[in-house]
């Protein structure tokens, strides 16, 4: 495609859905506008068609970092490479900074310079695909705040964000290394999703500034400095997620005090995963996810769902972490290397639904339990036939 060709198309498409957002939210969005593209956004599992190229680093988080904020030239040398470009390219706007409109491009990973393999074609400014901003959990047809649903990935996005703080229902912070205390008071927010973020004491007690917080997902930095200490409440928290754990005791009991309303809590370290004490007696779904738990674990005794992934010793911590839970819905232990051993463990549980894809448990053991537990929904799943096995009548194939 040509470059002139392609610039002019993303200006149009950037202008459309300015003006199309226009119709549908509350803020005044302003004419000048910015960038925000994010590469590398389409499934790319299957095999390259000819003259068809990819390019694995736009995924490295510098790259995301660099086309966060930028204009429409750097958009033209980043997405037309030699004359090939995007296969299809999303247009919708995702925020305002009072000056300008914030146009966001979800990139498909394939680049192409075979006009005819574009998507979009039917539209007139092939590859780009126009769309709306997104819906608020609650939609009755009235203009509503583009704020509701933000995102936050420098330090300018959180400046502005004090300014809309009432709006919000739900913000994720995707920045390197704030601190989350930089975060204002969100009156409104229900979910808040914090990434790379650096803590400290108290780490959880901070979101007591939202008042009606119930899903909290942080993704640790410094995991060295995070601690949990009760000295603030969240009770409206029904969901929490950790990532990046300390390989230390941090105050997984305390979480029961700070947040007594959690169902759901899952728990995440790239080294050891320290587990001292019992999980408030509302949680019904757990994810655990670490190479090996240490500390005095003690699961809740009725659970809906449980998942884990471990890696060495997994039948050893997977039956210890199962002692004293009496009632299990479903259990996913994809991944995990646990062998044939644990099966009569699981054999107490009338599990609604158990996965054992890529474990040790052997296929003859999964056959035993199949049939000894036909009420559960096993994966892997039996196959329905083999090639050996097919008997098509009247077929040049059909086995004798």
């Amino acid at each position: 495609m040509d470059r002139d060709l392609f610039a002019a198309r993303l200006a149009e498409s950037a202008e459309a859905a300015r003006s199309f957002a226009q119709t549908l939210v509350v803020e005044r969005l302003p004419a000048p506008l910015v960038f925000r593209v994010r590469l590398n956004q389409s499934y790319d599992g299957h095999p390259p068609r000819p003259g068809e190229v990819r390019y694995p680093q736009d995924s490295e988080p510098d790259r995301r970092n660099a086309l966060w904020r930028c204009d429409a030239g750097t958009v033209v040398d980043e997405l037309w490479r030699d004359g090939r470009v995007p296969e299809w390219v999303n247009v919708a706007v995702v925020g305002e900074t009072g000056t300008a409109t914030i146009i966001e491009l979800v990139c498909c990973g394939r680049f192409t310079d075979d006009e005819s393999r574009l998507y979009h074609i039917r539209e007139g400014v092939p590859p780009f695909h126009v769309l709306g901003p997104a819906l608020p959990p609650v939609h009755d047809g009235n203009p509503f705040s583009l704020h509701t649903r933000t995102e936050c990935g420098d330090s300018e996005d959180l400046r502005h964000l004090a300014s809309v703080a009432d709006r919000i229902w739900s913000v994720t912070v995707a920045g390197d290394g704030y601190d989350h205390d930089a975060l204002p008071p969100l009156p409104h927010a229900e979910i808040v999703e914090c990434g790379r973020c650096r803590s400290g004491v108290g780490a959880l007690s901070t979101f007591a500034r939202f008042p009606k917080l119930r899903l909290l997902r942080l993704h640790l930095a410094t995991p060295s400095e995070f601690q949990v200490s009760p000295a603030d409440r969240l009770d409206t928290l029904t969901e929490l997620t950790v990532t990046g754990l300390p390989p230390r005791p941090w105050g997984q009991a305390a979480i029961a005090e700070v947040a007594p309303g959690l169902t759901r809590v899952d728990l995440a370290a790239a080294e050891t995963l320290w587990l001292d004490g019992a999980f408030g007696p509302s949680v019904r779904n757990v994810e655990l996810v670490a190479p090996a738990i240490a500390g005095s674990a003690r699961l809740p005794t009725e659970l809906d769902h449980l998942r884990i992934r471990l890696g060495h010793d997994a039948d050893q911590q997977v039956v210890a972490l199962l002692e004293g839970v009496t009632r299990l819905g479903s259990l996913d232990l994809r991944g995990t290397p646990v062998s044939d051993a644990v099966l009569p463990v699981l054999a107490r549980y009338d599990l609604r639904q158990l996965t054992l894809v890529d474990t040790a448990v052997s296929a003859s053991a999964l056959s035993r339990y199949r049939t000894d537990h036909a009420e559960t929904m096993l994966y892997p799943r039996e196959p329905a036939y083999s090639v050996n096995d097919l008997r098509i009548v009247g077929s040049p194939y059909a086995q004798p």
